[in-house]
């Protein structure tokens, strides 16, 4: 480190390390005192000086600080007070008396003692500054100066209470003296004169040693340009923030006067020009549109328009009728590819005058989202017609009345206060509508209402057919909106009496019905007036929010006083405020139909719950009349091709001595029969592996191994047979209780060809020897027995049914036959064993190609029980 760097040790550091910082002292040549200690006050003996700078370490029972500090940055030559404090403590002069400080007190006597030297110092009077000296006064001298780091001038560079006392460029203010018990301690410093760092230092002589607190200040320099001040080397040039701006030169002045010159010329220029301009649009004859490019829509509304039940009334021929007689709308026409709403203005003859044009200006120029864009207008006669934006939805009227469009009270304010954002930007331009009513409001396909039909008094004026209809009744209906002060004969329209036709429209928002309710227009007393709407409403979603602000709206804007009718700028903010829903009709709309589309949707996942379980019931009902299989191959359209299916069993019964139970029943009393019998057997079947093919009268058959093969379709076969014969010995016939319902039973196994036959009413049935062998097996048998083919004999032989062997028979179509009786099934299967032959030559068996076989004679080499077979097919399955 260089001389002139600082190094800062803390106070209470140097209290415990005094040796530490004489040896920098020493390493570093420190030579300023306020460079050796980073402390806020040091203190010196008497004799201290640039060749002895060490302070006394520690300077004890000395309390100093800063009252009124020097300013952080002060201008160069600034004038500026300072105060410190000083308190001395006993401490410091039992402390002062040890290191010799008050030797050359009370005219060099010295204290005996601390306490004696604090007496003297508190109680002695010290003469004036220039006599005041170490004998005769404690503290005789105090001032402050300043002490300039690294200053080159100085000599060794050294700053401390001990330098010369030039005062012209490191300040020394006045001297003052007096006891310690004085406390604060002022002094005037007349400026700091050296730019850059500088200590300011509060010096005290007390006693027979130094005491100084620094200050670390910067001084500006001389010369600062920004701080308010003109001084020094500053000048209007160098400095024109603080000295102000330089007179102009003729150069300057010339160069100035011709910017003002262009630019007037340009501001006059711009002024011709939107002179020239507006007179140009004055004239400008593009809204004039030939009537030949008009089709007019004489027979249809335009899509999505909305019809009121009171359109039927109207009488203005610039409103067509539908074929159907009952729906009547406003005329349109086609303009271009854009459909436009006609209005008709029947004049003898049409003159383009100036006043005209210029409210055709003033039309063309109003832009605003709640009015209706003037189009155009045909000016020759007979086809007088303005040209106005359409809006698909109707009139305001149309849709208020309209039962099938649900209106919350949200969309109702929003409504209202369309129009009146509408007609405040009309009465900002200086127009009045004078033809204000709610047919004149038209909704848009975003559910906007604009102001249509308003300007151009010029243009309607003369409207001959308009004058002849004075007396109808839609000119009677139109009454209702004219302010009392206009109903004379020569009205005169005002911004006021639009506010009276725009409380007759509350009155319909509110009520969603005609303005006159009741009560017939045609016979309406003059200044009539409806009476406020009722608001109260049965249902609650149906409610106003605002029921009494909304009255007392009504109430204003219908008040006979015209100067106490409310502006539509106040309007606007009654609205507001009183409308707790401040969404636009957008998005009204989204939630409205957010709402409906979650009621819709409950009700579709109701109804498609109620279509699943309807859904389930057919399909139970079809999979009773056609195999599943088969009945969802037809469900999807596609036909169902005829299978040759190698091992069925079919099982066919009928009642013995049915014809003559029918001889002695009734048909009804057969019909109960047979349903209790069947739903008998069908609750029985469920528990088998079969199919029931068919009944026809008294007959019943059931098939195993159909649609699909089934490895032990004749086991399945037999058991139900033998269930249901069960059943038959227990089943009570329902009209004769003491006779015994008795079947017979006929089982044959073999193969069948399968499919299904008809497309009115298709049926499953089965073709094939088996079928006439199994019918046979039935028609030979007896009553609680079941008759079985030797083939279906063979398939059983499992050891778990007895058998009973039958004489051999002769059956039509196949000569003798040996057949057997079914018995029953034993409780706990024998020693059975059946084998698996797989007809298919594959490495991976499939349930169709299993066939189980009896082993009559000894075994077979792949023989296996019956538990592994079943086993073995749910695994395959």
């Amino acid at each position: 480190m260089s001389g002139g760097e600082d190094i800062f040790i803390s106070r209470n550091c140097a209290h415990f390390f005094p040796i530490l910082s004489v040896i920098l002292h020493t390493i570093f040549r420190v030579e300023a005192w306020h460079l050796f200690m980073n402390t806020e006050y040091h203190c010196w003996p008497k004799n201290a000086d640039a060749s002895n700078p060490t302070p006394f370490n520690p300077c004890k029972g000395v309390q100093i600080k800063w009252i009124k500090e020097p300013p952080d940055v002060i201008k160069y030559g600034l004038e500026f007070n300072a105060t410190a404090e000083l308190i001395l403590t006993p401490e410091f002069y039992s402390w002062g008396y040890l290191q010799d400080i008050f030797t050359g007190i009370d005219g060099s006597a010295g204290a005996t003692s601390g306490a004696g030297a604090q007496q003297w110092c508190e109680t002695t009077v010290c003469p004036d500054k220039a006599s005041a000296l170490e004998e005769n006064c404690c503290i005789h001298h105090f001032n402050m100066h300043s002490c300039p780091a690294n200053r080159g001038e100085m000599s060794n560079n050294l700053c401390g209470p001990w330098i010369p006392a030039s005062g012209d460029i490191y300040t020394h203010s006045q001297a003052s003296v007096g006891p310690p018990t004085q406390g604060n301690w002022t002094s005037h410093v007349h400026g700091l004169f050296v730019p850059g760092e500088n200590s300011v230092i509060a010096h005290f002589k007390i006693a027979g040693m130094h005491l100084a607190l620094i200050k670390k200040v910067t001084v500006l320099s001389k010369s600062v340009c920004g701080d308010g001040s003109c001084y020094g080397e500053e000048t209007c040039s160098t400095c024109p923030y603080d000295c102000g701006s330089c007179p102009l030169s003729r150069l300057q002045i010339g160069i100035i006067a011709s910017i003002s010159s262009a630019f007037v010329v340009v501001i006059l220029g711009f002024i011709i020009v939107l002179r020239y301009q507006k007179r140009r649009m004055l004239f400008d004859e593009s809204w004039i549109i030939p009537y030949s490019k008009l089709v007019i829509n004489n027979n249809t509304m335009a899509f999505n328009s909305v019809i009121s039940r009171i359109s039927l009334k109207y009488g203005d021929d610039d409103i067509s009728i539908a074929q159907n007689g009952m729906q009547i709308f406003v005329q349109t026409a086609r303009l271009d590819g854009r459909i436009v709403a006609v209005k008709r203005i029947n004049k003898y003859n049409f003159g383009l005058s100036k006043s005209l044009r210029i409210e055709v200006k003033e039309i063309r120029e109003l832009r605003h989202p709640n009015l209706c864009q003037f189009v155009g207008a045909c000016t020759e006669t007979p086809n007088v017609c303005i040209l106005m934006e359409y809006c698909p939805k109707g009139a305001l009227a149309d849709v208020l009345l309209n039962d099938d469009i649900p209106l919350t009270w949200s969309f109702r304010f929003s409504f209202a206060a369309d129009i009146a954002n509408g007609m405040d930007y009309l009465h900002s331009h200086g127009l009045v509508h004078a033809r204000l009513n709610s047919s004149n409001c038209v909704v848009d396909d975003r559910w906007s209402v604009k102001i249509t039909d308003y300007g151009l008094p010029i243009l309607r004026k003369n409207d001959y057919k308009s004058e002849e209809m004075t007396s109808d009744f839609q000119s009677r209906r139109r009454v209702v909106y004219n302010a009392p002060e206009v109903c004379g004969s020569f009205p005169v329209f005002t911004k006021s009496s639009d506010v009276y036709s725009y409380g007759i429209i509350l009155v319909e928002i509110a009520n969603r019905s005609d303005p006159y309710g009741d009560e017939d227009p045609a016979f309406l007393p003059p200044q009539w007036k409806p009476p406020l709407p009722n608001l109260k409403r049965d249902n609650e979603d149906e409610n106003c929010p605002s029921p009494t602000a909304l009255c007392a709206l009504i109430d204003e804007c219908l008040d006979s006083r015209t100067q106490e009718r409310p502006t539509f700028g106040n309007i606007r903010k009654i609205l507001y405020k009183i409308n707790p829903n401040k969404q636009n009709p957008v998005d009204l709309m989204m939630a409205m139909m957010e709402k409906y589309s979650k009621h819709l949707e409950q009700i579709v996942a109701e109804r498609t719950n109620d279509l699943t379980i309807e859904k389930q019931r057919t399909d139970r009902l079809l999979y009773s009349m056609l195999p599943k299989e088969v009945a969802d191959v037809l469900r999807r359209g596609r036909p169902v091709e005829a299978r040759y299916l190698d091992d069925v069993t079919i099982y066919f019964s009928d009642i013995v001595g049915f014809t003559t139970l029918c001889s002695n029943s009734s048909a009804m009393e057969v019909v109960n029969l047979l349903n209790k019998l069947y739903i008998t057997f069908d609750e029985v079947i469920e528990l088998y592996h079969v199919y029931k093919v068919e009944t026809i009268g008294d007959a019943y058959m059931v098939a195993s191994g159909v649609p699909e093969a089934y490895p032990t379709h004749a086991i399945e076969v037999a058991r139900m047979a033998i269930s249901l014969v069960n059943k038959c010995k227990s089943f009570v016939i329902p009209h004769f209780p003491d006779q015994k319902l008795k079947i017979r039973v006929g089982i044959h196994s073999g193969p069948v060809c399968a499919g299904v036959v008809g497309s009115k009413m298709p049926r499953y049935c089965l073709f094939g020897d088996t079928v006439n062998t199994a019918s046979r097996m039935e028609s030979n048998g007896e009553a609680y027995k079941i008759h079985i083919s030797a083939d279906t004999y063979d398939l059983l032989q499992t050891g778990t049914f007895q058998f009973e062997a039958r004489d051999k028979i002769s059956v039509k179509g196949k000569g003798e036959m040996q057949t057997y009786w079914l018995l029953k099934e034993r409780e706990s299967p024998a020693d059975s064993k059946v084998y698996i032959e797989y007809i298919n030559e594959t490495s991976t068996p499939k349930p169709g190609n299993l066939r189980a076989h009896s082993l009559r004679n000894g075994s077979v080499s792949n023989a296996v029980s019956v538990d592994s077979l079943l086993n073995e097919m749910n695994y395959y399955m």
